[in-house]
């Protein structure tokens, strides 16, 4: 049995229409017990990075065993808690996978430690903890007033999936009232068109506090314990995935907001890091510049596109505008009309983005007016725009040029231009004077809603005039190089972020979830063998749907196509001998006839569970394989396992004639049991 979802593209006029998913109807997904915290889960409970802790407690519970999760909020941390529980394994080791898409919510039992060094209000929204207020060893815990940044109360994520160690985001909450009585029963639903729920091994509680550094006086902690994790089954199968209208792809380096948080910034990183600052190396006779071209831009008057330049940093950030002492941001924004290119920079700003607005770091303030100083007041640290300069579009080449090390000009794609001057005692901050020396960032965030699962795309980049130039033209290749030239590693959505090649020519793109779907295209529907199965591009997923690239040569000719999301289920095993491959789609599901071997000589059977049209299906059925050979004998065990729906056998024909091999399942009666062609023994 087989699902479906398909769609006709007519290429001329873009019309396209959708038929609704016929297929066979699913029995309902039953609960699953995650973790009663009974016994001590040993590693299916730990953390993932940060000071928290979390420990096995028989002593509570309901009934008693329960986990109890210790947030420490530290000076040297803005991640006081990030406690997984899985179900067999951790982020790092999936031990048992979980399709979360198959679920309707998480529910666990939860109850606040009242003994804490802080209220469940106070953990709640962090701002509300008074500046008196004192740790367990009678320590101040404040400088000033901490700031919760977007995370209130406890988020909640998944872990050790497709999107990564704490991915995907599911809910934010606070913790209720009651906790602090006794039990409560939490019910989190889980948003089935997520990306990436599926494969995953468990959750994360999570707590950010985004201003830390500096308010922090001494560590304290808000504790609370977790039991009976479980996942509520579904009343019901998921409807099938619904395909969407292709679209062009834009090749070069496409970076995409792949990811569902709107200010996740998503970037490519030169692993290149010295020799591409300015400062120092920037004269009338030897301008530096930093180009690149801008080739695609999502339908959005939201988004932005930027690239940064961060001297002497403390680590690879993903938010380098944030969490770094001193950056540049070149930051471009357009519409159909017209596009504008920012100056923006900060210095001595370790904490926040008062760059984009002014504000304080809870210890000193910053001024939206770079070169104001007057030279004598002290802590008044500049931040802010320097200047701008604009295009009649988002597309083009951009040019961000230095004569000195202060005189900047900005030069947009129709040749307009603006000069800019950083002022001296700024420009040092600029300076390589550490190890690695300079990051090199591009990107873009989404900024909107309406920015998501789309892309800018960057066709060429350069940085010249430097005592290390580099230069390459995304154009030119068919993949990114994150090995030895560029690393994904800040970006949020690291899958997001890569080349489409000159071979790329469409998107198709499908909602979620898609468990166990896979894409097909055909030019007509009068001939069932004529699918293809689309296989040279990358499949991405995004925020709600799934995007796969198509080559050029796998898109149907002429000025129709169809596609359709097939969920195949095996019926039949397939008996191959060698001399003989898979061949989907084809009559007899093979090609090739089996060479003649001598007897007593090793044949090695391939045996296949396939659905009607012989394409292998995942399974692990447990198999016997048997000839009308008596003198045949098996070097390896004649009842193997299948695993991804493939298992071999090792047999030694004795007997001279023609013989065959059989194969029939022992875990399934509704598996077809195959025979091979016949082979001839000399």
């Amino acid at each position: 049995m087989k699902q479906k979802s398909l769609l006709k593209y007519a290429s001329i006029g873009l019309a396209a229409f959708a038929l609704g998913g016929a297929g066979t109807v699913l029995a309902q997904t039953a609960d699953m017990t995650i973790q009663t915290f009974d016994a001590d889960p040993g590693g299916n409970l730990g953390h993932e990075w940060g000071p928290g802790t979390q420990a096995f407690d028989a002593g509570n519970g309901n009934p008693p065993g329960a986990a109890l999760v210790s947030a420490i909020f530290s000076n040297s941390s803005d991640t006081p808690c990030t406690t997984y529980i899985c179900l067999n394994g951790n982020p790092w080791y999936v031990g048992t996978a979980i399709n979360f898409s198959q679920y309707k919510a998480i529910e666990f039992d939860l109850k606040w430690d009242n003994t804490s060094d802080i209220t469940l209000d106070e953990f709640n929204n962090v701002a509300t903890i008074p500046l008196t207020a004192t740790n367990s060893y009678g320590a101040t815990i404040l400088n000033h007033a901490l700031d919760a940044g977007a995370i209130g109360g406890i988020e909640i994520d998944l872990c050790g999936g497709p999107g990564g160690q704490m991915a995907p985001f599911i809910w934010n909450t606070n913790i209720p009232a009651a906790a602090a009585n006794g039990w409560v029963h939490m019910v989190v639903p889980i948003d089935s068109t997520t990306a990436n729920l599926d494969g995953c091994s468990g959750f994360v509680f999570h707590k950010w506090v985004s201003q830390y550094s500096g308010q922090i006086a001494n560590d304290f902690q808000g504790r609370f314990w977790i039991d009976n994790v479980t996942l509520q089954g579904t009343a019901g199968p998921p409807p099938p995935p619904t395909v969407h209208v292709p679209a062009k792809a834009t090749k070069g380096l496409n970076v995409f907001t792949s990811t569902a948080g709107v200010y996740d910034r998503q970037s490519a990183v030169l692993r290149q890091n010295s020799g591409l600052s300015w400062v120092g190396a920037a004269t009338p006779a030897n301008p530096v510049t930093y180009s690149f071209t801008i080739a695609g831009y999502p339908n959005s008057v939201n988004c932005e596109a930027w690239m940064f330049l961060i001297p002497n940093p403390n680590y690879l950030d993903g938010a380098p505008d944030w969490n770094e002492t001193n950056a540049v941001k070149i930051r471009l924004q357009g519409n159909p009309g017209s596009a504008t290119m920012q100056f923006q920079y900060k210095v001595n700003e370790p904490n926040q983005q008062a760059m984009y607005g002014g504000g304080n770091d809870g210890a000193k303030y910053y001024t939206n007016a770079p070169g104001s100083w007057d030279g004598v007041s002290a802590n008044y640290l500049e931040s802010g725009y320097l200047g701008s300069v604009t295009n009649n579009s988002i597309l083009g080449k951009w040019q961000i040029k230095f004569t000195s090390d202060t005189n900047i000009t900005l030069i947009a794609p129709n040749g307009n231009s603006t000069n800019l001057v950083m002022p001296p005692y700024n420009a040092g901050y600029f300076a390589e004077t550490a190890s690695p020396g300079f990051y090199l960032y591009l990107g873009m965030q989404a900024n909107n809603a309406d920015a998501l699962n789309q892309s800018v795309v960057f066709s060429d980049f350069s940085v010249t005039g430097t005592t290390a130039p580099y230069s390459e033209n995304f154009l030119g290749e068919d993949a990114l190089d994150t090995t030895n030239i560029w690393t994904t590693a800040a970006a949020t959505g690291p899958k997001g972020v890569f080349i489409v090649p000159a071979s790329g020519s469409k998107w198709i793109t499908w909602t979620l979830p898609d468990t166990g779907f896979s894409l097909q295209a055909a030019k007509t529907l009068s001939d069932p063998l004529g699918w293809s199965s689309p296989s040279q591009g990358p499949i991405v997923g995004m925020n709600g749907i799934r995007a796969q690239l198509l080559a050029t040569n796998e898109v149907p000719a002429g000025d129709t196509a169809f596609f359709e999301l097939i969920k195949r289920s095996a019926t039949q095993l397939q008996v191959l001998l060698p001399g003989e491959t898979n061949a989907p789609n084809t009559v007899t599901g093979k090609v090739g006839v089996p060479a003649p071997v001598a007897a007593f000589t090793p044949v090695v059977a391939t045996i296949n569970a396939v659905d009607a049209t012989f394409h292998i299906v995942s399974s692990t059925d447990a198999l016997n394989v048997t000839t009308g050979d008596p003198g045949a004998y098996f070097t390896t065990p004649a009842t193997p396992s299948l695993v991804n729906g493939t298992a071999t056998v090792e047999i030694y024909f004795g007997t001279p004639g023609s013989w065959t091999v059989g194969a029939a399942d022992t875990t399934s009666t509704n598996l077809t049991s195959g025979t091979s062609s016949p082979i001839t023994i000399q």
